[in-house]
């Protein structure tokens, strides 16, 4: 969003161009700090915002799509250009494994990334198929990785996972411009992991 809003704008054709931003979220960004600055960012570019609104049907003909509001209702907008991150989750696989939990997801504890049956004790994992709480991104990977394998040898070795510990550092650049962008990390664990929002220029 932000980047066709970069381009529109450096291409002269911002002030004939209505962005709108809508969500199931109810706010910016799942992190108040930065939801806040985003938010702000938002309002002075004059970008539409609609929060709790998921998008339920699209109407690639008539250019609708079709969006369901906290209170149940429903709400038509019609659009030229749709840009839209699909719902996701674990796969099916992972369902109906015994090695999930109820969600679906390989069921880890949240500081080994070891699973957290003893019967599945060989069993570790990391980013989108486990069962951490923390955002699916790169960077979350990159801090569980040397934890997983760290536990994962020390398991083959000792029979019992070592010292490290996963801290649930995760962190998400939103680009804002074209060159520059908003960097959000955070401990999940804590919360917030900064005091500054860190703008890069």
């Amino acid at each position: 969003m932000w980047m066709a809003w970069d381009r529109y704008r450096r291409t002269q054709r911002g002030q004939n161009i209505k962005i709108d931003f809508y969500t199931g979220m109810p706010t910016m960004f799942s992190v108040k700090k930065y939801s806040d600055a985003l938010d702000t960012l938002r309002v002075q570019r004059g970008v539409g915002g609609h929060f709790q609104h998921n998008l339920v049907a699209v109407d690639s003909v008539n250019h609708r799509a079709v969006f369901k509001k906290s209170d149940g209702s429903s709400t038509d907008v019609d659009y030229t250009l749709l840009h839209v991150t699909p719902p996701m989750g674990p796969l099916d696989v992972l369902k109906q494994s015994p090695i999930s939990d109820s969600a679906g997801w390989v069921q880890v504890d949240q500081t080994t990334l070891r699973h957290v049956n003893p019967d599945f004790g060989n069993i570790f994992a990391l980013g989108d198929c486990s069962s951490l709480p923390t955002s699916k991104t790169a960077a979350a990977i990159t801090a569980q990785a040397p934890v997983l394998t760290e536990n994962l040898f020390s398991v083959m070795d000792t029979g019992e996972v070592s010292a490290a510990t996963y801290d649930g550092y995760t962190s998400c650049p939103v680009g804002v411009h074209s060159h520059s962008c908003c960097y959000c990390p955070w401990l999940i664990y804590i919360y917030i992991y900064q005091t500054a929002i860190n703008w890069l220029w």
